[in-house]
Protein backbone atom coordinates (compact mmCIF):
# COMPACT_ATOMS: atom_id res chain seq x y z
CA UNK A 1 0.00 0.00 0.00
CA UNK A 2 1.34 3.60 -0.49
CA UNK A 3 1.78 5.57 2.11
CA UNK A 4 0.09 8.58 0.62
CA UNK A 5 0.94 10.98 4.27
CA UNK A 6 4.17 11.83 5.80
CA UNK A 7 5.35 13.66 8.86
CA UNK A 8 6.72 16.47 6.89
CA UNK A 9 3.21 17.11 5.69
CA UNK A 10 1.92 18.08 9.02
CA UNK A 11 1.09 21.58 9.44
CA UNK A 12 -1.33 23.09 12.41
CA UNK A 13 -4.66 21.62 11.78
CA UNK A 14 -3.78 18.85 9.40
CA UNK A 15 -5.65 16.19 9.68
CA UNK A 16 -4.22 12.50 10.07
CA UNK A 17 -5.33 9.35 8.64
CA UNK A 18 -2.76 7.30 7.63
CA UNK A 19 -0.21 4.55 8.77
CA UNK A 20 2.92 5.53 11.32
CA UNK A 21 5.54 3.89 13.37
CA UNK A 22 4.75 4.24 17.46
CA UNK A 23 7.63 4.86 19.39
CA UNK A 24 8.80 5.77 23.12
CA UNK A 25 5.49 4.73 23.92
CA UNK A 26 4.47 5.87 27.59
CA UNK A 27 1.47 5.77 29.73
CA UNK A 28 0.78 8.51 32.59
CA UNK A 29 -1.67 8.46 35.09
CA UNK A 30 -3.27 11.66 36.01
CA UNK A 31 -3.55 13.35 39.67
CA UNK A 32 -7.00 12.01 40.04
CA UNK A 33 -5.10 8.43 39.62
CA UNK A 34 -7.84 7.06 37.27
CA UNK A 35 -7.31 8.33 34.04
CA UNK A 36 -4.53 7.24 32.29
CA UNK A 37 -2.97 9.40 28.79
CA UNK A 38 -0.50 7.63 26.24
CA UNK A 39 2.46 10.08 25.13
CA UNK A 40 4.44 8.73 22.25
CA UNK A 41 5.69 9.39 18.65
CA UNK A 42 4.45 8.59 15.46
CA UNK A 43 7.61 8.62 12.72
CA UNK A 44 8.49 7.26 9.29
CA UNK A 45 10.74 7.83 7.43
CA UNK A 46 10.81 11.83 7.20
CA UNK A 47 10.59 12.25 10.50
CA UNK A 48 8.95 11.76 13.70
CA UNK A 49 6.72 13.96 15.89
CA UNK A 50 5.35 13.98 19.29
CA UNK A 51 1.97 12.45 20.08
CA UNK A 52 -0.55 11.55 22.47
CA UNK A 53 -3.68 9.83 22.88
CA UNK A 54 -6.07 11.44 26.15
CA UNK A 55 -7.79 9.56 28.82
CA UNK A 56 -6.75 5.69 27.50
CA UNK A 57 -9.59 3.03 29.12
CA UNK A 58 -7.97 0.34 31.40
CA UNK A 59 -8.07 -2.45 28.88
CA UNK A 60 -7.08 -0.42 26.15
CA UNK A 61 -3.16 0.20 27.81
CA UNK A 62 -1.53 -3.69 27.66
CA UNK A 63 -2.82 -3.64 23.93
CA UNK A 64 -1.83 -0.79 22.62
CA UNK A 65 1.47 -0.94 24.38
CA UNK A 66 2.49 -3.79 22.06
CA UNK A 67 1.73 -1.63 18.72
CA UNK A 68 4.51 -1.13 16.66
CA UNK A 69 2.64 0.62 13.17
CA UNK A 70 -1.17 1.64 13.29
CA UNK A 71 -3.57 3.41 11.34
CA UNK A 72 -3.39 7.07 13.47
CA UNK A 73 -6.68 9.10 13.12
CA UNK A 74 -6.01 12.76 14.67
CA UNK A 75 -5.43 16.10 14.07
CA UNK A 76 -1.97 18.15 14.40
CA UNK A 77 -2.39 20.54 17.59
CA UNK A 78 -0.52 23.08 19.52
CA UNK A 79 1.04 22.18 22.46
CA UNK A 80 0.25 25.07 25.53
CA UNK A 81 3.40 24.32 27.02
CA UNK A 82 5.84 25.89 24.73
CA UNK A 83 3.87 26.04 21.30
CA UNK A 84 5.19 23.42 19.14
CA UNK A 85 3.37 21.07 16.83
CA UNK A 86 1.98 18.01 18.44
CA UNK A 87 -0.48 15.12 16.85
CA UNK A 88 -3.59 15.25 19.13
CA UNK A 89 -4.69 11.31 18.52
CA UNK A 90 -8.53 10.12 18.65
CA UNK A 91 -7.71 6.44 16.83
CA UNK A 92 -5.13 3.83 17.01
CA UNK A 93 -5.50 0.47 15.14
CA UNK A 94 -3.01 -1.70 14.69
CA UNK A 95 -1.99 -2.11 10.63
CA UNK A 96 -1.71 -5.46 9.20
CA UNK A 97 1.37 -6.41 7.92
CA UNK A 98 0.22 -6.54 4.02
CA UNK A 99 -0.69 -2.64 4.52
CA UNK A 100 3.45 -1.84 5.35
CA UNK A 101 6.32 -1.42 3.39
CA UNK A 102 8.61 -1.28 5.97
CA UNK A 103 11.25 1.39 3.75
CA UNK A 104 8.22 3.81 4.21
CA UNK A 105 9.42 4.30 7.98
CA UNK A 106 13.05 4.20 8.24
CA UNK A 107 14.66 7.03 8.09
CA UNK A 108 17.37 7.62 5.60
CA UNK A 109 20.47 9.64 5.11
CA UNK A 110 19.97 12.43 2.64
CA UNK A 111 23.52 11.56 1.44
CA UNK A 112 24.71 9.62 -1.81
CA UNK A 113 25.82 6.45 -0.39
CA UNK A 114 27.30 5.17 -4.13
CA UNK A 115 29.33 8.49 -3.69
CA UNK A 116 30.50 7.83 -0.09
CA UNK A 117 31.61 4.38 -0.84
CA UNK A 118 33.70 5.60 -3.42
CA UNK A 119 35.10 8.08 -1.16
CA UNK A 120 35.86 5.10 0.75
CA UNK A 121 37.63 2.98 -1.46
CA UNK A 122 40.08 6.01 -2.53
CA UNK A 123 40.83 6.07 0.72
CA UNK A 124 41.89 2.20 0.95
CA UNK A 125 43.45 2.61 -2.26
CA UNK A 126 46.14 5.38 -0.84
CA UNK A 127 47.02 3.28 1.85
CA UNK A 128 50.66 2.10 1.82
CA UNK A 129 51.35 -0.67 3.60
CA UNK A 130 50.95 -3.81 2.23
CA UNK A 131 49.60 -5.26 5.26
CA UNK A 132 46.86 -2.60 5.90
CA UNK A 133 45.59 -2.62 2.73
CA UNK A 134 44.93 -6.09 2.64
CA UNK A 135 42.87 -6.37 5.90
CA UNK A 136 40.85 -3.67 4.37
CA UNK A 137 40.54 -5.22 1.31
CA UNK A 138 39.04 -8.44 2.79
CA UNK A 139 36.31 -6.24 4.29
CA UNK A 140 35.65 -3.67 1.12
CA UNK A 141 35.75 -6.21 -1.77
CA UNK A 142 33.29 -8.29 -0.04
CA UNK A 143 29.93 -7.30 -1.80
CA UNK A 144 27.66 -8.97 0.66
CA UNK A 145 29.70 -7.13 4.13
CA UNK A 146 29.92 -4.05 1.50
CA UNK A 147 25.77 -3.64 0.79
CA UNK A 148 25.59 -4.30 5.04
CA UNK A 149 27.79 -1.69 5.81
CA UNK A 150 25.69 0.94 3.56
CA UNK A 151 22.72 0.35 4.89
CA UNK A 152 23.44 0.11 7.85
CA UNK A 153 22.90 3.12 11.16
CA UNK A 154 25.40 4.15 13.35
CA UNK A 155 23.31 4.21 15.90
CA UNK A 156 19.77 4.08 17.84
CA UNK A 157 19.83 7.13 19.17
CA UNK A 158 22.17 10.38 19.20
CA UNK A 159 24.01 10.22 15.88
CA UNK A 160 23.05 9.01 12.43
CA UNK A 161 20.28 6.64 13.67
CA UNK A 162 19.22 5.83 9.73
CA UNK A 163 19.54 4.00 7.18
CA UNK A 164 23.19 4.68 6.08
CA UNK A 165 24.31 6.45 8.98
CA UNK A 166 27.68 4.20 9.59
CA UNK A 167 28.34 4.93 5.88
CA UNK A 168 28.21 8.46 6.73
CA UNK A 169 29.91 8.42 10.15
CA UNK A 170 32.82 6.25 9.18
CA UNK A 171 33.30 8.56 5.67
CA UNK A 172 32.79 12.21 8.50
CA UNK A 173 35.75 10.43 10.42
CA UNK A 174 38.41 9.28 7.82
CA UNK A 175 38.05 13.13 6.74
CA UNK A 176 38.55 13.99 10.49
CA UNK A 177 41.47 12.04 10.72
CA UNK A 178 43.25 12.93 7.73
CA UNK A 179 43.52 16.38 8.89
CA UNK A 180 44.82 15.31 12.33
CA UNK A 181 47.44 13.26 9.57
CA UNK A 182 48.09 16.65 8.15
CA UNK A 183 49.16 18.13 11.34
CA UNK A 184 50.16 15.76 13.21
CA UNK A 185 53.23 14.02 11.10
CA UNK A 186 53.97 11.68 14.49
CA UNK A 187 50.17 9.99 13.72
CA UNK A 188 51.03 7.15 11.06
CA UNK A 189 48.45 8.48 8.59
CA UNK A 190 47.56 4.70 6.58
CA UNK A 191 47.19 2.67 10.30
CA UNK A 192 44.56 6.12 11.09
CA UNK A 193 42.43 5.83 8.14
CA UNK A 194 42.63 1.91 8.66
CA UNK A 195 40.87 2.37 12.23
CA UNK A 196 38.43 4.80 10.89
CA UNK A 197 37.10 2.52 8.45
CA UNK A 198 37.35 -0.29 10.42
CA UNK A 199 36.62 0.75 13.76
CA UNK A 200 32.75 0.38 13.61
CA UNK A 201 32.25 -2.55 11.43
CA UNK A 202 30.37 -4.35 14.33
CA UNK A 203 27.45 -2.43 13.80
CA UNK A 204 26.79 -4.81 10.65
CA UNK A 205 25.83 -7.12 12.91
CA UNK A 206 25.12 -5.26 16.45
CA UNK A 207 21.66 -3.45 14.70
CA UNK A 208 18.97 -5.29 12.64
CA UNK A 209 17.16 -2.56 10.33
CA UNK A 210 14.69 -4.22 8.11
CA UNK A 211 11.19 -3.45 9.73
CA UNK A 212 13.06 -1.13 12.36
CA UNK A 213 15.88 -0.04 13.71
CA UNK A 214 17.20 -2.03 17.12
CA UNK A 215 19.14 -4.06 18.75
CA UNK A 216 20.24 -7.61 17.23
CA UNK A 217 20.46 -10.13 20.21
CA UNK A 218 23.95 -10.59 19.36
CA UNK A 219 23.89 -6.36 19.67
CA UNK A 220 22.86 -6.72 23.05
CA UNK A 221 24.86 -9.70 24.48
CA UNK A 222 28.02 -8.62 22.71
CA UNK A 223 28.29 -5.33 21.49
CA UNK A 224 29.95 -3.49 18.20
CA UNK A 225 33.66 -3.26 20.11
CA UNK A 226 33.45 -7.40 20.66
CA UNK A 227 31.86 -8.19 17.07
CA UNK A 228 34.41 -6.12 15.19
CA UNK A 229 36.66 -7.50 17.15
CA UNK A 230 36.20 -11.33 16.18
CA UNK A 231 35.11 -9.91 12.35
CA UNK A 232 39.26 -8.70 12.17
CA UNK A 233 40.60 -11.89 14.13
CA UNK A 234 38.61 -13.55 11.19
CA UNK A 235 40.33 -11.81 8.39
CA UNK A 236 43.56 -11.33 9.79
CA UNK A 237 43.97 -15.47 10.10
CA UNK A 238 42.68 -15.57 6.48
CA UNK A 239 45.62 -13.61 5.39
CA UNK A 240 49.06 -15.12 5.16
CA UNK A 241 52.36 -13.71 7.54
CA UNK A 242 50.38 -10.99 8.61
CA UNK A 243 52.60 -9.18 11.54
CA UNK A 244 51.36 -9.60 14.92
CA UNK A 245 52.79 -6.83 16.32
CA UNK A 246 50.61 -4.93 14.01
CA UNK A 247 47.19 -7.25 14.62
CA UNK A 248 48.12 -6.40 18.12
CA UNK A 249 47.41 -2.67 17.76
CA UNK A 250 45.67 -3.22 15.66
CA UNK A 251 42.71 -4.96 18.20
CA UNK A 252 44.14 -2.52 21.02
CA UNK A 253 43.17 0.78 18.55
CA UNK A 254 39.52 -1.14 17.92
CA UNK A 255 38.99 -2.31 21.64
CA UNK A 256 40.31 1.17 23.36
CA UNK A 257 38.16 3.55 20.41
CA UNK A 258 35.75 4.16 23.32
CA UNK A 259 38.19 5.80 25.40
CA UNK A 260 36.22 5.14 28.60
CA UNK A 261 35.11 1.97 30.60
CA UNK A 262 32.30 3.30 31.37
CA UNK A 263 31.70 3.87 27.64
CA UNK A 264 32.03 0.37 26.54
CA UNK A 265 35.92 -0.04 25.89
CA UNK A 266 37.73 -2.69 27.90
CA UNK A 267 41.12 -1.02 27.21
CA UNK A 268 42.18 2.85 27.65
CA UNK A 269 43.64 4.18 24.60
CA UNK A 270 47.73 3.68 25.17
CA UNK A 271 49.10 4.46 21.74
CA UNK A 272 49.04 7.68 19.87
CA UNK A 273 46.31 6.49 16.95
CA UNK A 274 44.18 5.18 19.70
CA UNK A 275 44.18 8.59 21.28
CA UNK A 276 44.02 10.11 18.02
CA UNK A 277 40.87 7.92 16.98
CA UNK A 278 38.95 7.95 20.10
CA UNK A 279 38.56 12.18 20.10
CA UNK A 280 38.14 11.90 16.02
CA UNK A 281 35.41 9.51 16.60
CA UNK A 282 33.66 11.68 20.01
CA UNK A 283 34.04 14.89 17.92
CA UNK A 284 32.08 13.08 14.90
CA UNK A 285 29.26 11.63 16.72
CA UNK A 286 28.66 14.87 19.68
CA UNK A 287 28.91 17.51 16.47
CA UNK A 288 26.39 14.94 14.48
CA UNK A 289 24.55 14.58 17.38
CA UNK A 290 24.00 18.08 17.81
CA UNK A 291 23.08 18.95 14.61
CA UNK A 292 20.35 15.63 15.06
CA UNK A 293 18.95 17.72 18.00
CA UNK A 294 18.77 21.13 16.06
CA UNK A 295 16.94 19.86 13.19
CA UNK A 296 14.58 17.55 15.53
CA UNK A 297 13.98 21.19 17.36
CA UNK A 298 13.06 23.34 13.92
CA UNK A 299 9.68 23.80 14.96
CA UNK A 300 10.66 24.79 18.76
CA UNK A 301 9.71 28.41 19.63
CA UNK A 302 11.92 28.28 22.34
CA UNK A 303 15.34 29.56 22.25
CA UNK A 304 16.54 26.41 24.44
CA UNK A 305 15.71 23.13 23.60
CA UNK A 306 14.32 20.27 26.22
CA UNK A 307 17.03 18.72 28.70
CA UNK A 308 19.25 16.48 25.90
CA UNK A 309 19.87 13.06 28.40
CA UNK A 310 23.03 12.08 26.76
CA UNK A 311 24.71 15.92 27.01
CA UNK A 312 23.23 16.21 30.55
CA UNK A 313 22.07 19.82 29.51
CA UNK A 314 19.52 21.88 27.31
CA UNK A 315 21.12 23.52 24.21
CA UNK A 316 20.58 27.28 22.25
CA UNK A 317 19.06 26.72 19.66
CA UNK A 318 19.18 30.58 18.43
CA UNK A 319 22.96 30.30 17.41
CA UNK A 320 22.42 29.81 13.86
CA UNK A 321 19.96 32.91 13.62
CA UNK A 322 22.01 34.83 15.30
CA UNK A 323 24.61 34.51 13.32
CA UNK A 324 23.11 35.02 10.04
CA UNK A 325 21.55 38.02 11.25
CA UNK A 326 25.35 39.12 12.04
CA UNK A 327 27.40 37.44 9.27
CA UNK A 328 27.18 41.03 6.84
CA UNK A 329 28.25 42.98 9.57
CA UNK A 330 31.94 44.11 8.77
CA UNK A 331 33.95 46.82 10.73
CA UNK A 332 33.47 49.41 8.55
CA UNK A 333 29.73 49.47 9.70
Amino acid sequence: MVKKQMVTDFNLNTRINNIFFLKNVEFRVRRDNKTIDMFFKIADKTGEIEAVNWDVSDDKVEKLGKIEFARVEGYITKKKSDGTLQATVSSLIKAAPLDLDYSDYLPQSKKDLDQLMNILYSNIESIKNIYLKKLLKTFFDDQEFVEKFKKAPAATKVHQPYLGGLLEHTCNLVRICETIGDIYKEVNRDFLLTMALLHDIGKVREYTYDRVIEYTDEGKLLGHITIGLEMIDQKIKSLDNFPHDLELMIKHTLLSHHGRFEFGSPKLPSILTAIALHYADETEAKISGFINIKEECGNFKEKWSKWIWWLERPVYLDEEKILKNKINETEED
